[in-house]
């Protein structure tokens, strides 16, 4: 499935979730950058490229930052628990899940979709 050209963004959330606010502004800037990856990924909102997890050396090629750094950072992201990860590890953005699955709903639904 083709990725549409863009995804919501709520500025409040991002800006009142203690979480992700008590996470470094690096830490921050890599969760915007993951968000956007994971926008472009399949499945929707979780971090992988090309059928495959995002290995950490790769992503740290992807941000230009090295390794230890962007271990420190995913380190702060996942002990405030600003993302999951499922069953294998992949990392994904719970947010953008729940809005795919309500949109695949909404899609099924047809015309009778924008009732509810």
């Amino acid at each position: 499935m083709k990725a549409s050209p863009s995804f919501q963004f709520y500025p409040s959330d991002w800006l009142r979730d203690p979480g992700l606010r008590s996470c470094s502004l690096a830490a921050r800037g890599l969760w915007i950058d993951m968000l956007c990856f994971m926008h472009e990924a399949e499945p929707y909102g979780h971090l992988r490229l090309n059928g495959h997890d995002i290995e950490i050396a790769a992503l740290g090629r992807m941000m230009g930052t090295p390794a230890r750094e962007l271990l420190k950072c995913l380190a702060e992201l996942d002990e405030a628990g600003v993302f999951d990860r499922t069953e294998t590890g992949t990392i994904y953005s719970r947010r953008m899940v729940r809005d795919q699955e309500v949109r695949i709903k909404r899609g099924q639904g047809g015309h009778l979709s924008l009732q509810n």
